[in-house]
């Protein structure tokens, strides 16, 4: 399987806009492979949300696509920016460098 974290931050200013639009049903559908493990917001200087994700090994790239469109929703609120990271669990990161 392979992992994705979205990071969203919104500022403070506009957490009521970004809930709304989350609870809406207007941001793009996520497809069937793409599975949404976890949610958690935290505060900060403004609203952190964190987004994992879970998909097939061979659906990475169309599922790194599918979350990137649905995060782009986000731009409707002003302010809001986002990323998207590739996770590896430990064993895979450690071949990376050697060790596994």
């Amino acid at each position: 399987m392979v992992y994705f974290l979205l990071i969203i931050k919104t500022p403070a200013s506009q957490a009521t806009k970004q809930g709304e639009l989350f609870a809406s049903g207007k941001l793009a559908k996520l497809p069937d492979f793409v599975k949404r493990l976890h949610v958690f917001i935290a505060v900060d200087e403004g609203i952190l949300s964190f987004a994992l994700y879970e998909t097939p090994d061979d659906k990475m790239f169309e599922a790194m696509k599918a979350i990137n469109k649905r995060a782009t929703g986000y731009f409707a609120i002003e302010g809001a920016t986002f990323k998207l990271y590739p996770l590896m669990e430990i064993k895979d990161a450690l071949a990376l460098v050697g060790l596994g």
